[in-house]
């Protein structure tokens, strides 16, 4: 039996354009903010799609208020990792389930537009049932991807078992500087704080000098992205589901 480490990969071979999916305003740069900035740093053409605009995930539920902030916030936050402003879908917040056939539509055509060559979006076993959603459109569109793209899934609400690792010393100030635009947020959580432990983290398991943060992904091609989903579902079913 082999050790089964996460590989740390170089992140030259990763290519643009680069298309982002996010539930909501922050989902993509908790996930991936400093690979972002190294893809901007390299000049590859980046499109990120919010489907969302998070505004029932505020405590206060000041939903007529809080979503306006939330847009100038998340385009703040890509502005401080050099990645343009957002598409905003403006899809109903917490029910991305219930419009799955809609939002794989419109997943499906986004993906035939930019061709992308790197895609950014969910990883299968993420909680909140809007990631899920983003992630199960994204496997149901997977054969409108380039079949060469890379395919790397993020975690929010939990870390990526295994997949790839991608060091990003260089370019985690960015990342925690873009989250630090979430003030409506950080009022009642440390976005910058929780990213700081999490992707010092990452790093628990390397012996390589200078190596202080990274991200980690699944990394698979777009052909492999349906069975990932069933098998991924199918472990999440049998370790959540009810006990006798």
């Amino acid at each position: 039996m082999n050790h089964r480490f996460t590989p740390l990969l170089p992140r030259d071979p990763l290519q643009g354009p680069v298309l982002v999916l996010a539930a909501h305003p922050d989902d993509e740069v908790i996930g991936a903010g400093a690979m972002l900035a190294f893809h901007a740093r390299r000049g590859h053409a980046i499109t990120v799609v919010h489907a969302t605009d998070g505004a029932r995930g505020d405590p206060a539920r000041r939903e007529d208020d809080i979503a306006a902030v939330r847009r100038r916030e998340g385009q703040e936050a890509l502005a401080r990792l050099g990645v343009p402003s957002p598409r905003h879908w403006d899809l109903p917040d917490g029910a991305l389930p219930e419009h799955l056939a809609a939002l794989t539509d419109r997943v499906r055509a986004l993906f035939a537009e930019v061709r992308p060559r790197t895609l950014y979006s969910f990883w299968f076993g993420e909680a909140h049932r809007d990631h899920r959603a983003v992630a199960a459109a994204t496997a149901a569109a997977a054969d409108a991807l380039p079949t060469d793209c890379r395919c790397l899934g993020y975690g929010v609400n939990h870390v990526v078992p295994g997949g790839v690792l991608f060091d990003t010393t260089d370019a985690y100030p960015a990342k925690y500087r873009a989250l630090q635009a979430y003030a409506s947020q950080n009022v009642y959580v440390d976005l910058p704080g929780m990213s700081e432990h999490r992707d010092r983290a990452a790093t628990v398991n390397l012996d390589v000098a200078g190596v202080l943060y990274g991200e980690m992904f699944t990394d698979l091609r777009p052909a492999d992205l349906p069975r990932a989903a069933r098998l991924c579902t199918e472990l999440q079913d049998l370790l959540l589901g009810e006990r006798p």
